[in-house]
């Protein structure tokens, strides 16, 4: 298992559905600099897919089927991309550092 200094993403979490996930390092920014990369390689692939397929209506189911597969490959690239770096990442909880923030501030009040 990973130390939390060692690992290459920093996850901030505000919520169960609000958190930013940010590379650390140039261990982090380098996975991140390879996931994107290949999140490219798929983009261009149906880039230049769609532009074969430019001609006119006899070519449109074919462009619809290929845009619905390229739309799905992106929602499980990105939902892959987001559980692979929380499993990575050293995870701050934001709401419980502001409470514990607030509670300092309150008993330095007094």
């Amino acid at each position: 298992m990973m130390r939390d200094q060692d690992k290459p993403f920093v996850l901030y979490r505000r919520g169960p559905w609000n958190f930013t996930i940010m590379p650390r390092g140039t261990m982090g920014w380098t996975q991140f600099g390879v996931w994107m990369a290949l999140f490219g390689v798929l983009t261009i692939g149906f880039a230049v897919y769609a532009e074969s397929q430019e001609g006119g209506p006899e070519s449109w189911p074919e462009f619809w089927v290929a845009l619905a597969a390229y739309l799905a490959a992106v929602l499980l690239w990105s939902l892959a991309s987001i559980r692979w770096m929380k499993a990575r990442a050293e995870v701050i909880d934001v709401e419980a550092m502001l409470k514990l923030k607030r509670e300092q501030e309150r008993k330095g009040r007094r």
